[in-house]
């Protein structure tokens, strides 16, 4: 991948890319989501140098957590199940949480205006992973996303 097709990857950030909403028109996860979006955010999150695991955590406590929670509005609920999940998982790595991760993953969380888009942010978080998965699975092994225990912050 060249440095200018990188260097595009970098700068589509959620704050550009979800202008629009997780939904076409139809009410579905827009297709970019699944794709070259969801590369380009793996790609930013590995410049953070956020470990598989941290990642995949998340992912994991924000699908456990979220239908334990009843606020009234789904982005009161999200907030909340963020906050929680991001504790939790700080708890098991036991250091602090990714600062890209949060920063990446507030700005996912703030297009969120109802409960269809939640369920786009959780279908675009489980592309996300996965591509980050394949991603630092083919990074060289010094690459420091690369290491189980890879945190920068």
């Amino acid at each position: 991948m060249g440095t200018t097709t990188r260097d595009l990857m970098l700068r589509l950030t959620p704050q550009v890319y979800l202008a629009r909403g997780y939904l076409d028109a139809s009410g579905s996860l827009r297709r970019l989501l699944k794709g070259e979006v969801a590369t380009a955010a793996a790609m930013q999150l590995m410049q953070a140098d956020l470990s598989p695991q941290e990642f995949g955590l998340t992912v994991e406590g924000l699908r456990q957590l979220l239908p334990l929670h009843d606020e009234p509005t789904a982005p009161e609920r999200l907030h909340a199940t963020l906050q929680e999940a991001v504790e939790v998982v700080a708890r098991i790595i036991q250091q602090p949480n990714n600062g890209g991760l949060l920063q990446w993953i507030s700005a996912c969380a703030t297009a969120v205006t109802n409960d269809a888009e939640l369920r786009g942010f959780m279908e675009h978080l489980d592309a996300v992973n996965r591509h980050y998965a394949v991603l630092v699975a083919s990074s060289p092994p010094d690459s420091p996303s690369a290491s189980p225990s890879a945190s920068a912050h």
